[in-house]
């Protein structure tokens, strides 16, 4: 990555990009040549689960990244890309909140993902993080799969493979399955109390469900017999996806998001076939997306 090659020069036109997820916020500002000026990183942003305290992470990540490069909010064009943004009525709603910046564009964070990963060209995604989807642009219009949320739909997500496990857990500790070491890890972390789990299941969001897939994960890797159909299953659902964007006229496919790279060792070679690297991240197509 390339670092600001001259001084930054008052009212000079600057970039940002922000991807605000269940997960996690990250921001990154380039200069019109496109040097890295600075990034950083937030906790999670979506504004469908919490519009106001999305809005703060957004802002005071975007804010951390502005004073690296010693420059203020008013002097950037901001692209964002954040998780929630289902219609146009949310992105008009982010639009309306009055941020500080020289201009502003919002879109879903799955759409900034898939400007990068196509350097702005047609293609498509599949996204597995905390939540699932599946995009794809082609000749200027969007196709987009799945993305309907952690109640209804996000399946192969990080958070659908969590509550997977932990309903798994309970139905080994009331005796109806026999347990597996995963099993016993997850009930570990309520000190085995059925109850404990059901009380933290009546507040948990997506991202809370989404902290235990990486033990899923792991567990499938050593052969866990719980583990392994849970996995099996969300490739399963990540692989539909893809092929669906191939129906659909996607000329290349990539697989991201937190999950994705760690997945893709489970997928059947037919399958893994169809990925491709993403030329860029999100952060990048969203500064695609406004400086155009």
């Amino acid at each position: 990555m390339r670092t600001a090659a001259k001084a930054i020069t008052p009212g000079q036109m600057l970039f940002m990009g922000v991807d605000g997820g269940g997960t996690s916020c990250r921001a990154r500002i380039r200069s019109p040549d496109g040097a890295c000026l600075a990034e950083s990183q937030g906790g999670a942003a979506n504004i469908y689960q919490d519009f106001a305290g999305a809005i703060a992470v957004i802002m005071a990540t975007a804010q951390a990244c502005a004073d690296k490069a010693g420059v203020p909010l008013q002097q950037l064009h901001a692209g964002f890309g954040l998780a929630g943004v289902t219609d146009p009525k949310q992105g008009a709603r982010v639009q309306a909140a009055g941020l500080p910046f020289a201009r502003l564009r919002v879109e879903s964070d799955s759409y900034i993902a898939c400007l990068g990963a196509h350097g702005g060209g047609d293609g498509g995604i599949v996204i597995a993080g905390t939540g699932s989807a599946g995009l794809a642009l082609i000749e200027g219009a969007r196709r987009h799969i799945g993305g309907h949320g952690f109640m209804l739909g996000d399946p192969g997500s990080g958070a659908v493979i969590g509550r997977a496990a932990l309903r798994e857990a309970l139905l080994c500790a009331d005796g109806l399955h026999p347990a597996t070491p995963l099993t016993d890890a997850l009930m570990a972390r309520f000190d085995h109390d059925t109850t404990a789990v059901v009380e933290w299941s009546r507040t948990a969001l997506s991202r809370d469900y989404a902290q235990f897939a990486p033990l899923v994960v792991a567990a499938a890797n050593a052969g866990d017999a719980i583990a392994t159909p849970i996995i099996m299953q969300a490739v399963h659902d990540l692989g539909a996806i893809a092929r669906r964007l191939k129906a659909l006229g996607a000329p290349r496919i990539s697989l991201i998001g937190s999950f994705g790279t760690a997945l893709l060792p489970f997928f059947e070679r037919d399958l893994a076939v169809l990925f491709e690297p993403p030329l860029a991240d999100p952060l990048d197509g969203a500064i695609a997306m406004v400086q155009k």
